[in-house]
Parts: C-alpha cells; structure tokens; sequence
C-alpha cells in the first residue's frame, strides 16, 4: 500500500512538472509545435521541437516517454536536453509522440493497458508521423531515430523489431526484452543499430531478469536480463564481441554512489552498432543536468553523466 501511495505521489509531481514545463515559455524564439493525426480511427496526438535555422532534410528523433506519462512530462525528466543538441546541431528535430491514453502498445502480454487491450496501432502511428514530416519539413527518411524510457524503451524494442528498415538507430532506457512468452510481437528479423541504457539497481525492471513490477505494484511478466538483452542484438546485428571498446566515464560526483560503463561493439558486416550503458547502482531514472527530483522508490540517480547526450553521440556516428 505504501508504495502504492508513493508511486501515485510521485505521478501526481510529474504531472504538476510537466504541465509548468508545458505552458512556461522555455525559448520563445523557438516555441513547441503540436499536430494530431487519425491513424486506424483513433486521433492521436504529438508535439515537436524545431531548432531556429533549421537545415534542410533535416532527421527526426523521436522521444517516448513511460507508463503513465505524458509526452510533456517526458520532455521535463529529460531536462529538455534533446531540445538543446537540436539547437546545437540545427539538423533534426525532436518529435515527443503520445501514448493512448498515456501507454503505448508494446510487445508485453502481461501489460493491461487501453492501448494493449484495443491493440492500438502505434507502429502506424509511427510511420503516420514520418510522413507527416516528411511532407512539412522533407526530412531525410534516412536519418530517423527512437528512444524510449520504460514503457515507451519497451515500444522502441518493438519497432526494432517490426519496422528495423525506418530507423537508423534505437536507445532504449531502463528496458530490457521480454521473456518469450511475454512477447507477442512479430520479429521480420532484420539487423538495427541499437543502444540500452540500463541500472543495475534498478527496482521495476530487474537488470538481471525477472518480473517487471510497476511503482504500484501491479505485475507486467518477465524480463531476460540486460546481458540477455545485449546479446541478442548483438546476434542480431551479426557485431564481433571482440570489437568490443570499454568506457569508464570519470566518477565526476562520488556521493551519488553511482559509475558508468560504456560497452561499445560495431558489425563489419552489417554496419551496425550496438552498445550497452551499464549504469551501476542506478535505478529507473535518465541521469542529465536538467532533472533530478526522481522518488527514491525509483532508485538512485546517477550525476556523472547526461543521458541524452550519451545517445545523442551515439546517434550521430551511425553509418
């Protein structure tokens, strides 16, 4: 009951941030835009962020925010960080899609949603977007990336899995597969340049595999382990273990008991990459300096690095 408390406090928080974070005028020269778009007769909905002096064909990047939360309240957790590389690059734009009836359809049986129960279409919904872009921006339909935390890294997996072809890359935050039978996703089988970005105490998805438990308490089946994770797409992307590269990022903030690896493996074959962000002792929180105040029934928050940059890095040496 206690964590149940503590988990509805702490969406009642989110969505007080978001919505300050939705109405304040961050940068008026370069406002919030949103669109809806009908997609198996649903009206669904999205906002984007266009940097000023935008180039032309410019890519997307897509930002999908968890369980139970909206796209604003994503954009405040990940303290606008993918906003500001879209500022400083002025080469993508940044695309935060929302879930129906704030989930999204992802490739868990054991996830009770609308969106699961209705088995809303949200890989459509995803190429729906791309063409809206590319018929207002002529972006480069080459250049379109996914990251998802939680619930919405769960959605990431499934595109990687159902539309590989569309993306050039995915990073997945605080996620890791689904057990075979808690999968009910087709898999086309096709290679993708992926990253995880995973806590190692992390509460509600278990880095060694296990039952996933939301902050309510409410089960949502198994997960394989981290290590499981990484290894299948890196069978799947056919990438050498002994290409490995290993990172230790400088323990810059040694009172958040907290340190992070980087395992980094490229495919000469497939020209894809696929890396591993070992958050030790994190828990299921996106580290950046623009957002904080996560509960402590989500684990300890990493201060060493900035998620978003991390991935926005990887993102951008991809073939």
């Amino acid at each position: 009951m206690i964590q149940k408390i503590v988990f509805i406090a702490l969406m009642v928080l989110i969505i007080i941030l978001g919505v300050v974070a939705h109405y304040v005028h961050w940068n008026p020269f370069n406002p919030l835009h949103g669109a809806r778009l009908t997609v198996d007769n649903l009206s669904r909905e999205f906002t984007y962020y266009v940097p000023k002096g935008l180039s032309d064909h410019p890519g997307l990047l897509f930002v999908l925010h968890g369980s139970e939360m909206t796209s604003a309240e994503m954009r405040y957790v990940t303290g606008r960080q993918f906003d500001r590389f879209a500022d400083k690059y002025r080469d993508f734009i940044v695309v935060y899609p929302q879930g129906f009836h704030r989930y999204w359809n992802d490739c868990r049986r054991m996830v009770f949603s609308d969106a699961q129960r209705l088995n809303v279409n949200d890989v459509g919904f995803f190429s729906s977007m791309a063409g809206f872009f590319s018929d207002k921006y002529s972006i480069d339909t080459s250049r379109l990336f996914a990251v998802g935390y939680s619930n919405g890294g769960q959605m990431c997996y499934r595109l990687a899995k159902e539309i590989p072809g569309m993306l050039r890359g995915i990073a997945v935050l605080c996620a890791s597969l689904p057990l075979a039978a808690n999968d009910h996703c087709s898999d086309i089988g096709r290679p993708v340049s992926i990253l995880v970005m995973n806590g190692t105490a992390d509460p509600i998805n278990p880095y060694d595999g296990g039952e996933v438990r939301a902050g309510s308490g409410e089960a949502r089946g198994e997960v394989v382990s981290t290590v499981q994770t990484l290894e299948f797409w890196l069978d799947r992307d056919s990438c050498e273990r002994a290409s490995r590269v290993e990172y230790e990022f400088p323990d810059l903030k040694r009172k958040d008991s907290s340190t992070v690896i980087q395992y980094s493996y490229t495919s000469h074959r497939t020209q894809k990459q696929v890396a591993l962000v070992k958050i030790i002792n994190g828990g299921h929180t996106i580290p950046n300096p623009g957002f904080s105040f996560w509960t402590k029934a989500l684990g300890n928050v990493n201060k060493d690095v900035n998620a978003p940059e991390i991935i926005v890095k990887f993102f951008r040496q991809l073939q």
